[in-house]
C-alpha cells in the first residue's frame, strides 16, 4: 500500500512537474475548464493589449516575462463561470487552480487582476500591472478607453453609493496606472484601439509571442490583422 501510494505521488510529482505554461497549454485548460466562448473572445483581447504592452515595454528595458504575461492574462478569467455556482471570487478561484498545477506566479497574477496592490512609482513595471489595465480596457470582447468601460461598470454594477464611490476610486487607480505604461512608450491610450482589427487572435498571439516587437511593427505595416 506505501509503495502504490509513493508510485501514485511520484506520477503527480512528474506530470507536473513536466508541464510548461505555454500558449497552447493555456487554451487546452480553457477548454478542460468549459470555459464559454465569449470569455475567451474577451481574454484573448485581454492577453493582445498585454503581449503588445509588454513587447513594447520590455524593449524599453522592463524586466518583463512575456510568456507568462500572455499565458496569464489569456487565464484571467478561466473560473468566472464556474464562480458563479461556488460564490467564491473568481480571481482568488484562479490563482488556486495555478497553484495546484504547479504555476503560482500565473496564479498571483490572475489574483491581481483584480486585487491589484498599489505599485511603487519607482519600481518596475510587473507583469500583473499590465494585465489588471488590460482587463480594464476590454468591454466584452472590444477593446474601448478607461472611460466607456468604467461607464459601462456604472450603470451595470453602480446600484449602490458604495459601490459608485469604489468604481470611482478604481478608476482613479486605473488611470493612474495608465499614465505609468504609457510614459515609457511612444504610445498613446487609444492607439490600442486598433486592436480591435485582429481576428484571428491566436494566431497572433502566438506570432508576436515569438518575434515579438518585430511582428507587431510588420503587421502594423502590412495590415495583416488575420
Amino acid at each position: 500500500m506505501a509503495f502504490f501510494l509513493l508510485l501514485l505521488f511520484f506520477s503527480f510529482y512528474l506530470r507536473f512537474s513536466l508541464m510548461e505554461l505555454t500558449l497552447e497549454f493555456a487554451y487546452e485548460l480553457l477548454k478542460k475548464e468549459e470555459v464559454p466562448d465569449h470569455i475567451i473572445r474577451h481574454s484573448e483581447k485581454v492577453a493582445l493589449i498585454s503581449l503588445f504592452l509588454g513587447c513594447l515595454l520590455k524593449e524599453k528595458g522592463e524586466p518583463l516575462d512575456l510568456n507568462l504575461l500572455t499565458c496569464s492574462a489569456l487565464l484571467h478569467d478561466i473560473k468566472k463561470m464556474a464562480s458563479i455556482k461556488t460564490g467564491e471570487n473568481h480571481a482568488f478561484s484562479g490563482y488556486k487552480l495555478m497553484k495546484e498545477l504547479g504555476f503560482e506566479r500565473a496564479g498571483e497574477i490572475i489574483y491581481a487582476h483584480i486585487f491589484l496592490k498599489a505599485p511603487n512609482p519607482n519600481s518596475p513595471i510587473r507583469e500583473e500591472e499590465i494585465v489588471f489595465y488590460a482587463d480594464k480596457r476590454v468591454k466584452h470582447d472590444e477593446i474601448v478607453t478607461l472611460k466607456e468601460r468604467f461607464k459601462d461598470l456604472r450603470e451595470r454594477y453602480g446600484r449602490t453609493l458604495k459601490s459608485l464611490i469604489r468604481m470611482r476610486l478604481l478608476e482613479d487607480m486605473t488611470l493612474l496606472l495608465e499614465k505609468r505604461l504609457f510614459k515609457k512608450i511612444e504610445l498613446k491610450p487609444e492607439d490600442l484601439l486598433i486592436l480591435n482589427e485582429i481576428k484571428e487572435a491566436k494566431d497572433v498571439l502566438k506570432r508576436c509571442l515569438k518575434g515579438c516587437t518585430t511582428c507587431w511593427r510588420d503587421i502594423f505595416r502590412t495590415r495583416s490583422f488575420s
